[in-house]
């Protein structure tokens, strides 16, 4: 047998077989979030090492999950990017990082943070319908960070940087504070109340923000 298979007929362990490996499923968080360039994930994937990644990225290639691409002008340098199949891994991974956020460890100030993958988690539970309907995209600034998120052809998409078209719903604040709404310690009121959070949005476009982005179960209502 294989060592590289758990030699079981479930749909599970055969995911395993192709996922299971160390780094392997951060490598996909971060694809998620659109194709970034070699040195890219290397960055958001301190301590893995080039030998390593590139083991990951080939296997992963191997398995239909990832693709070489061209990014286009005016970059215009190899990437890689999710395939199909890569694409539906994408809300379960969301999923899988906002169980995390209820039920891992604590954060930890020493460990590297970044806000893209905060966001990741927090709006895993959207309802892709429900976002179709709210039919704007919402855009985030946290630090030196910006990334929006919106109603896509695959469901809900997540990307870094600048917002496509104008935000129905604008959010600047600092990591510290984003950290303390998820971790339940703050709401997006007392936060907007106490000025660390700058929302650009109608009260009723934020309320509906928030439903729809089920994120009052993490202490973020607007009320």
């Amino acid at each position: 047998m294989n060592s590289r298979t758990y030699g079981q007929n479930c749909g599970l362990a055969r995911a395993l077989d192709l996922l299971g490996e160390r780094w392997t499923l951060l490598i996909m968080r971060d694809l998620g979030m659109g194709p970034r360039r070699y040195k890219d994930l290397a960055a958001g994937l301190p301590g893995i090492g080039t030998n390593l990644l590139a083991s990951r990225l080939k296997s992963l290639e191997e398995a239909g999950v990832i693709e070489r691409i061209v990014l286009p002008p005016p970059v215009s340098v190899p990437a890689y990017a999710l395939t199909g199949a890569g694409e539906e891994l994408r809300p379960m991974l969301g999923q899988l990082a906002a169980w995390g956020l209820r039920h891992g460890a604590g954060f930890d100030d020493a460990d590297m943070t970044r806000a893209e993958w905060i966001i990741q988690g927090m709006f895993a539970r959207a309802d892709p319908d429900a976002v179709a309907r709210f039919g704007g995209v919402v855009q985030f600034d946290v630090g030196e960070e910006s990334a929006w998120i919106g109603p896509s052809s695959n469901g809900v998409v997540l990307r870094p940087g600048a917002a496509p078209t104008t935000p129905k719903v604008r959010l600047a604040t600092d990591l510290s504070t984003l950290l303390s709404v998820v971790n339940e310690e703050t709401t997006v009121a007392d936060a907007m109340a106490s000025g660390v959070l700058v929302v650009d949005a109608t009260a009723a476009d934020l309320d509906e923000f928030l439903r729809v982005y089920a994120l009052d179960g993490v202490g973020v209502s607007a009320s």
